[in-house]
């Protein structure tokens, strides 16, 4: 591609980043966002200036739902390994053994940078709400260009290597040992939407395992099996866990409610601005008479999230927390409870780059916590202690 398709592409991602609400929220903002378009336009001239240059315009709006994606393919590469968070400290851990590596060891440093310091790092590239959304992306995102160990990120962290160091605390013992990268296996990816939703029972507790808001016949009938035995089989303690659960259909929050003795609740406001200038679709001052069903789910509620619950599931779990239906346990969400959504996917047409772009913003039911930068939890166990 010839310099000028780069900066056609450029332009092409600004036009419709222009149509961000943010844009119309804040004039401010829509200043400095044209004053850093301008200021990047000139020097977009490769393929490599290009995705960074688009980096920076996505990661202005600190919208987790304005991004670049950049997806896997097996002639790319990355260091293999699964990662995820302690819940207990925050520490960066091996989610698998990986070699003589034992599972659960805990990361000190990648080529002498700490946890903290890529996270710092990586927020600069991974369009983001809070922190914690950064935490989550940057290893279990399956795009190229927000993953942690692909090469793109490693080249951008440390330049181009020929290894990289990893530091492990195992045992209390320091261990070292040299990476590689290696071609991409498959093995960071979506969850598999077959299996959404299961549960568990585990003497009188119920845990409902939601891994995506899919809004179908199968979790309308999951519901209705699981409410069905918290009764026949006397359950008192009943766990919703989105700890996993990265978003999909909002529709999903209103059904489980029918399962709720609450009378009536509050639901998020929207506000569309896809034609161009603020549209309510609904009103977060709105009661709602809940349609509740014959049998429903245990009073003893509890909402499970994590730094990956994100989107609709950070909905469905501020809703239930606003409307006094459940208390929230685990850590803290990487959706933002008051941000943007209801993404258009587009495609750069010189690159082929995909990329979205919010249409709408979203208000929690409680107002007095509209700043708030994710949903803490409640500060108890699932057993209320």
């Amino acid at each position: 591609m010839e310099d000028a398709y780069f900066k056609e592409d450029f332009k092409f991602l600004y036009d419709a980043l222009l149509h961000h609400p943010a844009i119309y929220r804040d004039e401010e903002l829509k200043r400095n966002f044209i004053q850093l378009y301008r200021s990047k336009a000139d020097k977009v001239c490769s393929y490599d200036s290009l995705v960074n240059a688009a980096t920076e315009l996505t990661v202005f709006f600190m919208d987790g739902h304005t991004n670049i994606e950049m997806p896997y393919s097996a002639q790319d590469f990355c260091i293999p390994l699964c990662l995820r968070w302690d819940e207990r400290d925050g520490s960066l851990i091996l989610g698998k053994s990986y070699d003589e590596i034992p599972a659960n060891a805990k990361i000190i440093s990648i080529n002498g940078k700490t946890a903290e310091d890529l996270i710092l790092l990586m927020s600069k590239r991974i369009p983001h709400e809070n922190p914690y959304l950064v935490k989550s992306r940057m290893i279990m995102y399956p795009y190229q260009n927000y993953h942690l160990l692909s090469e793109m990120s490693l080249n951008y962290l440390f330049g181009v290597k020929d290894g990289y160091d990893v530091l492990f605390s195992v045992n209390g013992e320091r261990i070292e040992k040299r990476f590689y990268l290696k071609n991409y296996n498959g093995f960071l990816d979506f969850p598999d939407d077959s299996e959404f939703i299961d549960y568990e029972i585990q003497d009188n507790k119920m845990i409902l395992h939601l891994n995506a808001c899919i809004f179908n016949e199968q979790y309308k009938r999951t519901l209705e099996t699981a409410a069905r035995l918290c009764r026949e089989r006397n359950i008192t303690l009943f766990i919703l866990d989105l700890s996993r659960n990265m978003g999909g259909n909002s529709a999903v929050i209103d059904e489980f409610i029918t399962y709720t003795n609450t009378d009536s609740f509050k639901r998020y406001e929207m506000i569309d601005y896809s034609e161009g200038e603020a549209r309510q679709i609904t009103n977060k001052q709105e009661l709602v008479i809940n349609k509740r069903k014959p049998v429903c789910f245990p009073d003893n509620m509890f909402c499970k999230v994590s730094y990956n619950t994100f989107s609709s599931a950070r909905t469905f779990a501020v809703t239930l927390k606003d409307n006094g239906i459940a208390k929230i346990i685990g850590t803290e969400t990487g959706g933002r409870p008051n941000s943007y959504g209801m993404p258009k996917r587009l495609k750069m047409p010189g690159s082929n780059l995909r990329f979205r772009v919010s249409t709408s913003y979203f208000m929690r039911p409680d107002k007095s916590k509209d700043d708030a930068v994710t949903l803490e939890t409640d500060g108890v166990d699932e057993n209320g202690k």
